[in-house]
């Protein structure tokens, strides 16, 4: 790992990694779950 590494791009990368993943994320399970909804398939 490279510590001399800016810290501001770290941080940017880290926020757009959150700020992107988690409604990525929080969009597929509900897809998911309408998908599984819709055409009946059992848990």
């Amino acid at each position: 790992m490279a510590a001399h590494e800016p810290k501001g791009i770290v941080d940017s990368v880290s926020i757009a990694y959150i700020v992107g993943g988690i409604p990525a994320m929080t969009a597929f399970f509900v897809v998911l779950f309408i998908l599984v909804h819709l055409f009946d398939i059992p848990a």
